[in-house]
């Protein structure tokens, strides 16, 4: 099995990014389950979700021994809780839920062997008594309280791609190591570690001998693209910004569902994509058709099947009681919607196929994908 997995508590400032994530989801066709874990005291009353199990986990807003306030305890104590209690068996793709699809994830994972965001600007050095795990000599402390701190670890970040039996190994260590970092370590200003999750989990890796392999799996709003090509996860954790420097979105200012002006010519392809998947969604809500954009790629939805009679085809989901007869244009269009080509492409050949003029084609071409795509027929790339 398969599981999309991000961690919550119930504050309601968190459901407009979780419903984002689950937009998203749906949109690419992810396999298998969307798993939200939902840290509350009130396991009754758990947020709605369209398309995500809610799981009602135990709040650890404030640490139940130190009394320390950090809301990211909750990731290691519910995803600790979830995979023993509920005893899932398979890959977890665990996200933060300031994360959305841009195109499914395909890749799975053996116990022992997890696979993860590289964490691009993170420097590391030889690991040593004063540089535990090479994480740095900030984190010198944790020689007082790891083993094997001679061990190096591949500096890693969510997203992560991690079997549920290592899970299993790793999560009450990892909680425990959050403590322990956000105990003891103070920033310039005085300030405990924000991160203090991050480093925790990679203590706790190298203790059990999880060696992670750094992929591209999900690129931070603040990263060069090159360090992350093709990269099917963007975590929207920094400002979005036009390539002017003028700030578009940040998650902590955002007013749900507030439209982001799309014309605007973006810093980078993942500005424009994120803005791209958060308009759909909020279209998606307002019932709004929008043409969809010149470089997108349609693809087909598995689930559809075709029916053909002449020149026309019948369009079916079965179990969402979903049909649509095409005629003879929009069965061509339908053709070429195997997610090899974007709709300029499509329509260059069908200009060609037809002898058709390829600006009079454009709207037609465009409004026909928006409709399958409302529909429910479609996905876009």
């Amino acid at each position: 099995m398969f599981y999309t997995v991000f961690s919550t508590n119930d504050n309601p400032a968190m459901q407009w990014q979780s419903e984002l994530l689950e937009h998203s989801w749906k949109s690419v066709g992810q396999e298998g389950a969307l798993i939200r874990l939902v840290a509350t005291n009130t396991p009754e009353r758990l947020p709605p979700q369209k398309y995500a199990h809610s799981v009602a986990t135990s709040l650890w807003d404030v640490h139940h021994t130190t009394g320390d306030s950090y809301p990211i305890y909750n990731k290691p104590a519910s995803l600790l809780e979830w995979v023993f209690r509920e005893k899932p068996e398979g890959t977890v793709l665990f996200l933060d839920p300031d994360c959305v699809f841009r195109s499914p994830v395909t890749r799975r994972v053996a116990p022992g062997f997890p696979a993860s965001q590289a964490w691009v600007d993170l420097p590391t050095g030889n690991p040593s008594t004063d540089n535990p795990f090479g994480l740095g000599t900030g984190l010198s402390f944790l020689g007082d309280h790891c083993t094997r701190v001679g061990e190096s670890i591949n500096p890693v970040m969510i997203p992560t791609l991690i079997h549920t039996q290592d899970l299993r190994k790793i999560c009450a260590r990892w909680l425990e190591l959050c403590g322990v970092v956000r105990d003891n370590y103070r920033n310039a200003d005085g300030h405990k570690m924000w991160e203090a999750d991050m480093f925790a989990y990679l203590a706790a890796c190298a203790e059990y001998g999880l060696q992670h392999e750094p992929i591209s799996l999900g690129i931070c709003t603040n990263w060069d693209p090159k360090d992350v090509p093709d990269a099917p996860i963007i975590h929207y954790c920094q400002t979005i910004c036009a390539k002017d420097g003028t700030t578009l979105f940040h998650k902590h200012q955002y007013e749900p569902w507030t439209r982001i002006d799309e014309t605007i010519e973006m810093r980078e392809d993942y500005d424009r994509d994120f803005i791209r998947i958060l308009n759909d969604h909020i279209d998606e809500l307002t019932g709004t058709i929008r043409p969809p954009a010149i470089t997108s790629r349609p693809l087909w939805r598995a689930e559809v099947k075709e029916g053909r009679v002449h020149d026309q085809i019948l369009l079916e989901i079965q179990r969402e009681e979903k049909s649509l007869w095409l005629n003879h244009s929009g069965k061509a269009i339908w053709e070429l919607c195997d997610g090899s080509r974007n709709l300029e492409e499509i329509v260059s050949q069908l200009g060609k196929q037809f002898e058709v003029d390829e600006l009079t084609l454009i709207p037609e071409v465009r409004a026909t994908v928006g409709q399958l795509r409302a529909i429910g027929f479609l996905d876009l790339r």
